[in-house]
């Protein structure tokens, strides 16, 4: 095993790394029943025979065949999802699983302004005399989102709020502050739309995104 490798693969027929690091999040899912995933870890690489790593929630012994049965994995790196097929091989330890080195993978750029659509209710704290409003957010990246306030609202760009929302997967983000950086009104329909930037605190933008990476994972998968 490596602590980290750069490890050779087939990618459109051109030969690929797959920058594999121990300790890293792996999503999985089933290619016979594609509603089974999981998230699991990274332990360890054999390059060219085999990827070692924890057994997911969902047991491989009871849910999957045995080493007939494949699975396709997700793993990102960097700016990169790397997505790959793999076939379980062996139980190393009671709960170590081991499945056969990538022969080909897929590779696609992530950014952080990559776009989810969402329709999410959300509460803005706007600190003027327009106080807490309800909007609908109808799409979130890692680094911001968009956001529908009812009325025409006198806000300027690099205002600071305080947005509280319900992700998709149930985790609730209260009060994360967040700037004005863009703003368009439509007033036929009398409702402002406004981008926004994320600012904090750090362990909220972490819980913002780790859900856009698993519903990028779920778009490519």
């Amino acid at each position: 095993m490596q602590s980290a490798n750069l490890n050779k693969v087939t990618a459109a027929g051109e030969e690929l790394h797959i920058p594999f690091q121990l300790g890293s999040e792996l999503v999985l899912r089933s290619n016979t029943d594609p509603t089974l995933k999981a998230k699991t870890t990274l332990y360890g690489v054999i390059p060219g025979k085999a990827i070692i790593f924890e057994e997911p929630l969902f047991s491989l012994d009871e849910r999957f065949s045995g080493e007939s049965e494949c699975f396709t994995f997700g793993y990102m790196h960097g700016n990169y999802l790397y997505t790959f097929k793999s076939r379980y091989i062996i139980r190393m330890f009671k709960n170590v699983i081991g499945a056969e080195f990538p022969q080909e993978v897929r590779r696609f750029q992530i950014r952080s302004s990559t776009r989810i659509p969402v329709n999410i209710e959300s509460e803005a704290d706007l600190g003027t005399e327009f106080g807490t409003l309800p909007g609908r957010m109808d799409d979130i990246s890692e680094s911001g989102c968009r956001l529908q306030l009812p009325g025409l609202i006198r806000i300027q760009k690099g205002s600071k709020l305080s947005l509280s929302f319900k992700l998709p997967d149930g985790k609730v983000v209260d009060h994360m502050l967040c700037a004005v950086v863009k703003i368009k009104y439509f007033k036929e329909a009398e409702f402002t739309v406004i981008g926004i930037k994320f600012c904090g605190p750090e362990q909220t933008i972490l819980t913002v995104q780790e859900f856009c990476r698993m519903a990028l994972y779920s778009f490519v998968f």
